[in-house]
């Protein structure tokens, strides 16, 4: 018959208290040392483990920089200047000598031949000054700039126009704006084709002994010669800065315009706009007239009008004017760069 297992010693708990080992202790409380010993392996060597975290993240934010793309402004090449810049030069140059100027001229045109002047006091002409009038592009790289030039001889003044072709290549590298130089030599070339003068916007004259009028008339008067404050006589919000030294010693308004008919009639209610053209003499310390021409544009407010903005040109005709009535919402505008100016309540 099969011999059955022996029992398990009975423990007596009395002599030994010790609880008896349970299953898995073992190995535990090896797990355990083995944490322990970890962690004061890496306190001890945290300075090795600082300096190794350092460099590993060192080299990875190297890596990223390295992977991002090298953001690079292009610069728009404006041949106007160069063209400008070389004809100023090129007139003045002498070929018979090495000069700065005449050096300065060979670098910007290679090959384009420089002027002799002659040495007699009839041949002799000043450059007043030269501005760039046009450009035309010929082809991608390649323009074709006129410039202006004011030849003074002594005996009379004369205005010439040269033709300069520019070949511009932008810059490849990192810091490189590019090249432009100067193709052929100048062609000279007429003057363009005179435009007659635009219709300004103003078909209905405005009666000098009305209240717009001398609204317009007191502002001018304030703002040219600095004779008065202008705050009261702009409307509420409006910004506009006095001349910073007033040039004229008197003012005379020769015409007033505005955009529409009517206007000039009895005040109409508050926020109503009137666009007005006002042409005036000035008068310097020196006794020279000066005729100027302004546009505003005018709000009703209290029974009177007021200045809202100084525009920066006339109104065409043709181009659509302002409204008649502001909403209280907008504010008024003034060109920019002005200084804020206080505004008074209503009288």
């Amino acid at each position: 018959m099969p011999r059955s297992p022996a029992p398990a010693p009975v423990r007596d708990t009395e002599r030994d208290p010790t609880p008896p080992p349970v299953a898995g202790t073992g190995r535990a409380h090896r797990r355990g040392l083995m944490v322990r010993l970890g962690v004061w392996a890496a306190i001890a060597a945290g300075p090795l483990a600082l300096f190794a975290s350092c460099a590993a993240n060192t080299a990875t934010g190297a890596a990223v920089r390295t992977a991002q793309p090298t953001a690079r402004a292009t610069a728009a090449l404006d041949p106007a200047g160069f063209a400008q810049m070389f004809v100023s030069l090129w007139l003045r140059a002498d070929a018979s000598t090495d000069d700065a100027g005449a050096r300065a001229v060979r670098s910007m045109a290679p090959g384009v031949a420089l002027l002799t002047h002659a040495q007699n006091a009839q041949s002799a002409q000043t450059v007043q000054q030269c501005a760039a009038v046009r450009s035309a592009q010929i082809a991608p790289g390649y323009w074709s700039v006129v410039v202006g030039v004011e030849l003074d001889s002594g005996s009379a003044v004369a205005l010439r126009y040269f033709a300069v072709p520019v070949q511009v290549a932008s810059g490849t590298g990192t810091g490189t704006l590019g090249t432009m130089t100067v193709a052929a030599a100048p062609a000279e070339v007429g003057p363009a084709a005179a435009g007659s003068a635009p219709q300004t916007g103003y078909p209905a004259a405005v009666a000098s002994d009305s209240a717009l009028a001398a609204s317009t008339t007191a502002f001018l008067s304030a703002y040219l010669t600095g004779s008065g404050v202008l705050s009261p006589l702009l409307s509420p919000g409006t910004q506009l800065a006095p001349l910073s030294a007033a040039p004229y010693t008197a003012v005379q308004v020769v015409q007033v315009s505005a955009d529409r008919s009517g206007v000039d009639g009895a005040v109409p209610t508050d926020g109503t706009l009137a666009e007005v053209w006002v042409q005036v003499t000035g008068t310097d310390r020196a006794g020279t007239q000066w005729p100027l021409q302004y546009a505003l544009r005018m709000r009703a407010r209290a029974g009177r009008w007021e200045v809202a903005a100084l525009e920066p040109g006339p109104q065409l005709a043709g181009t659509p004017s302002a409204p008649t009535a502001a909403p209280s919402s907008v504010p008024s505008t003034a060109p920019s760069g002005t200084s804020p100016s206080s505004s008074p309540s209503a009288s």
